[in-house]
């Protein structure tokens, strides 16, 4: 069964795809500044937002089509970071977890306009701490993909409730950040860095994922969803034009078959996490759908983009081919919120419930 996207849906995706093809230079690499200024353009920062804090007030199954687009390209993306920081700062003025200090209030009127950055750490070695002035954290995390201008950074620290998301300053004192092997990843260390906000702890004490979590699942299983597709789309442009023995290789069966059972798979995956996008919209259980999504698409885009660099021989190992970038991207983005098999398992454990 084929998926048909719904008007406003087609139209977020062509304008967004309009303006971000004549970005891709050498290799489909892209300019992280002018993405943003992309998204910033056409207010897609605003997407989900509610109308009092100047947004659109689209549901989530609009902005899945964003995350996959985005994930297409293998674009530079802050738009998953950013939805992240403004579900966070939407919480009331306080001080325990699901809380944000006052010093964020001047933020709100600007996550919409996209004039504030966001990264969004991994990992769980970072720990918070409640002290006399307030949560403080220490440890560290890896921080992919982050905007080189961001002003805060989002980090999962442990508390004794559970895993939370942190919101910190990017220049808060305490906080250093250093380069690692790993193209576009850093690592973050923090000593003593105060948090100015918490989100409730991801989990409840049943072990069931927090709404936070299951819309941040969701988005994450588009863009994975759309890395497979782009490396899927390149996989199968190469296997027509790839000439082996006087004829493509996409009439070999060994290269066409795989890439046929690979469609088929991206449109499963495509279903299920619009479906789980329109359950969270309609505030019906959308937990196991979410994780489930984000299992089956982390599974796919590590499957499928390897598969992609085969596919392209010896120049897909090379930076000269978007594929590289998709496998790389899939590699590091695939177990963001979990490993596939674990999530597999969380999923397994919300359905006996």
């Amino acid at each position: 069964m084929h998926l048909e996207r719904d008007e406003v849906q087609r139209d977020l995706v062509r304008a967004l795809r309009a303006r971000l093809d004549p970005l891709a230079g050498p290799g489909g690499r892209m300019d992280p500044a002018e993405v943003h200024g992309v998204l910033a353009d056409l207010d897609l920062f605003a997407l989900e937002l509610p109308d009092a804090m100047g947004g659109l007030a689209f549901p989530l199954a609009c902005a899945v089509p964003v995350c996959e687009e985005l994930g297409r390209m293998a674009a530079p993306d802050p738009y998953r970071a950013h939805a992240v920081l403004a579900d966070i700062v939407r919480a009331p003025e306080g001080e325990g977890p699901g809380s944000r200090s006052a010093a964020l209030t001047p933020v709100l009127p600007l996550l919409g306009a996209g004039k504030t950055g966001a990264g969004l750490g991994v990992g769980t070695g970072v720990r918070a701490a409640r002290g006399r002035e307030g949560w403080a954290l220490d440890g560290e995390c890896a921080l992919p993909a982050a905007p080189p201008d961001a002003a805060f950074h989002v980090v999962p620290a442990r508390t004794a409730d559970g895993t939370v998301l942190a919101v910190v300053a990017a220049d808060a004192p305490g906080l250093a950040g250093t380069a690692t092997r790993r193209e576009g990843v850093r690592r973050l260390a923090l000593t003593g860095v105060p948090a100015q906000a918490l989100s409730e702890p991801l989990h409840d004490a049943d072990g069931r994922p927090s709404p936070l979590l299951v819309r941040a699942r969701l988005r994450q299983a588009a863009h994975l969803l759309g890395l497979a597709c782009g490396a899927h789309r390149l996989a199968v442009q190469r296997a027509a034009n790839r000439h082996q023995f006087g004829r493509p290789i996409g009439e070999n069966q060994a290269v066409a078959f795989p890439l046929a059972e690979q469609f088929a798979h991206l449109e499963a995956v495509r279903l299920l996490v619009h479906e789980a996008a329109w359950d969270a919209d309609g505030g019906r259980p959308a937990a196991v759908g979410a994780t489930q999504s984000l299992a089956y698409a982390a599974e796919l885009a590590l499957q499928v983009t390897a598969h992609a660099v085969h596919v392209h021989g010896a120049a897909g190992i090379t930076g000269d081919f978007a594929v590289q970038r998709h496998y790389r991207t899939a590699a590091v983005e695939a177990t963001r919120w979990g490993a596939p098999t674990s999530l597999w398992r969380e999923a397994g454990a919300l359905r006996l419930r």
